[in-house]
């Protein structure tokens, strides 16, 4: 429980690296699980920046996967404070290499980086303010010293990203000021806005969290469809809330509020290790953390690591294909499934260059690698897209829909055997040298389940799966059983083979 600070004049405690130490009042707060309450305010104003829009309409997998992208914020925030100084330092060049490469032209003709500091210190401001809001709106307001000390533990953060400690006013007061300005004057009505406050809830799929009962998840998301966008309105700053003309009703407010009321005395009670969330947990009790990425011995993941769900894409959607009987030609409907479950990332029914990198950048987020190492995924899944472009985009206008492209691959394939070789493998390849976390030429059960782990599949199916591809039943995935399951897939005309069973029937 916290509890308001006596002194005028609070000590700040940061550590040697720049980031809120041990007893500060960044820990004590950010790893709450009651800080998901608040993500929809935070992911809101953050994506009302335009470059921040822009980013989100263009790069990433949101639409399609809206629960990676808050699975993925509450992990990287809870490594950024709890984690020790290498697993931190990992995480934040992680997140740098991350967004190095996005930027391009909004829909304005505006060019955008997500490398501008100022978008960056943006971001980082709306999590302290989200931390502030979290107290207010459980009717528990951060004293004065205490939102100070709060403000300026979360400030050193800007160092350790590389940005000038005066992206942000000095003191707490100039910060409110800051924040009203920025939605008076920069943040945006936009498509991205709109999705994360209403539609996000009305097609969601289920969470990891609910799989065990999809038709309760079914009946949540009905009601979460009627209720939450006048909730998340309620949450909002009322400055944003008036540009966007919405009306918050009295039932929307007394939701909102009760909620976030109920969840804090819910929780108060609580010991430490059911009161925030796992990384937080660990650090605050004194548990050696282990990677968020990590799978555990049953194939369940690493606690936190699927907080929401974290489907990988590529080998999952391929793992979907129905069973159809050996004498059905069941290519399109695999093909189909693989192009909308997969392909297209960003959910706008067609794919171009930056779906293929967005695949990339999943794969690259769930493992440590080096910068060589992101390099060649991201190689890999150009090359597949440079190859699908010069022999599918018939019309030239750099993307391609789910019917040419399934049109395309049937054909392709049945008039060159080499097709998929020269096409898929070049992103497959890249794959399994990712997966091969200790570079022994093969891919061990342990990493298999570290990638393809958690979100919709059984374990049991993902044993099932991994013995499918061990051909030869050494205990191992080689290089060329995992590249045979993938070119069964595309060529096959039956579905009972390896490349539609990766992850077992779905």
């Amino acid at each position: 429980m916290t509890a308001p600070l006596s002194a005028s004049e609070p000590e700040v405690l940061i550590d040697g690296a720049g980031f809120p130490g041990p007893g500060s009042v960044t820990w004590s707060l950010l790893g709450q699980w009651r800080m998901a309450l608040v993500m929809p305010r935070l992911l809101v104003l953050q994506a009302a920046h335009p470059v921040v829009g822009a980013g989100l309409a263009k790069h990433s997998t949101y639409r399609t996967h809206p629960w990676r992208r808050v699975d993925h914020t509450l992990i990287s925030l809870q490594r950024f404070v709890y984690a020790p100084p290498a697993q931190r330092s990992q995480e934040v060049q992680r997140v740098l290499r991350a967004h190095r490469r996005i930027k391009g032209t909004d829909e304005r003709g505006r060019a955008y980086t997500a490398e501008q500091p100022e978008v960056r210190a943006w971001v980082l401001g709306t999590v302290f303010e989200a931390m502030s809001s979290m107290e207010r709106l459980s009717g528990r307001p951060l004293s004065a010293d205490y939102e100070a000390r709060l403000y300026q533990e979360w400030c050193a953060t800007l160092g350790a990203f590389g940005l000038d400690r005066d992206l942000l006013p000095p003191h707490v007061d100039g910060f409110w000021e800051y924040f009203e300005r920025m939605q008076r004057e920069v943040l945006e009505d936009s498509t991205e806005v709109r999705f994360l406050m209403r539609d996000m809830y009305r097609g969601a799929a289920t969470p990891s969290m609910m799989e065990w009962c999809p038709p309760l998840w079914a009946l949540m998301r009905s009601s979460a469809g009627m209720l939450m966008p006048g909730a998340v309105a309620a949450q909002l700053p009322r400055t944003y809330r008036e540009r966007l003309h919405l009306h918050v009703g009295q039932a929307d407010s007394t939701l909102s509020r009760t909620v976030h009321r109920a969840a804090r005395v819910a929780m108060e009670p609580l010991p430490v290790r059911n009161r925030y969330m796992p990384i937080a947990a660990d650090a605050m009790t004194g548990r050696a953390p282990g990677r968020p990425d990590e799978a555990g011995p049953d194939g369940s993941g690493f606690p936190g690591a699927g907080l929401l769900a974290r489907p990988l894409g590529l080998v999952r959607a391929v793992a979907s294909a129905a069973f159809r009987g050996p004498d059905h030609d069941s290519r399109a409907d695999r093909l189909g499934r693989f192009f909308s479950q997969v392909l297209d990332q960003t959910g706008d029914g067609r794919i171009d260059a930056l779906d293929l990198q967005a695949m990339a950048r999943a794969l690259c987020w769930q493992l440590e690698l080096s910068q060589e190492q992101e390099d060649t995924v991201y190689a890999g899944f150009t090359g597949w897209w440079e190859h699908m472009r010069s022999t599918m985009d018939t019309d030239g206008d750099g993307g391609i829909g789910k019917d040419e492209w399934v049109t395309a691959m049937l054909r392709n394939c049945d008039a060159d055997p080499g097709y998929v070789r020269d096409g898929v493998h070049r992103a497959v390849r890249a794959m399994f040298e990712a997966v091969d976390t200790d570079g022994s030429g093969t891919i061990e059960r342990h990493e298999y389940r570290t990638v393809f782990a958690g979100g919709r599949v059984d374990p049991g199916d993902l044993d099932r799966g991994f013995d499918e591809l061990d051909v030869d039943k050494d205990g191992t995935i080689t290089l060329p059983e995992f590249l045979d399951g993938f070119t069964a897939f595309f060529m096959a005309r039956e579905s009972r083979v390896s490349g539609t069973q990766l992850l077992g029937r779905s």
